[in-house]
């Protein structure tokens, strides 16, 4: 059970990396337009047994809608990711990279929204998590 957690380490804390990821990494859209992603691909430096090879960070806009609505968003997106990470980290692993990107939305407010679920969001981030799959593997 400890491969589908979620620990401090895969998460972007600092400023420095959350700019670094935004600015210079590629950017790509979900299917709907929902959301965007910003991800960024490096040689991983690392020890394997300290570091994760893998940072995330997801971004909710303060215009999207009120904070318990925006919070829920968030939640749903790690559990999103949480429990389709996997794919990468193996092949994040074999390649010898480290990934880091951040999942914010686009389209995506509580007006247009109001019910949300895992459900509703799921083939959205699954897609883009095979896009940067691909781009690691043409690499």
């Amino acid at each position: 059970m400890q491969k589908f957690r979620f620990p401090k380490s895969e998460r972007i804390k600092s400023r420095k990396q959350f700019e670094k990821t935004f600015i210079i990494g590629k950017k790509l859209s979900s299917i709907n337009q929902l959301f965007r992603c910003s991800y960024l691909i490096e040689d991983f430096k690392g020890d394997p047994q300290f570091e994760s090879n893998i940072k995330v960070a997801f971004a909710i806009n303060r215009k999207s809608g009120k904070a318990v609505w925006r919070n829920r968003v968030k939640r749903i997106l790690r559990e999103i990711y949480r429990l389709n990470k996997l794919p990468l980290k193996e092949i994040l692993v074999q390649k010898k990279k480290s990934l880091s990107f951040i999942i914010f939305s686009y389209k995506l407010n509580e007006s247009t929204h109001k019910k949300i679920s895992l459900k509703n969001f799921e083939k959205d981030i699954v897609e883009l998590f095979e896009n940067i799959k691909k781009e690691i593997e043409s690499l």
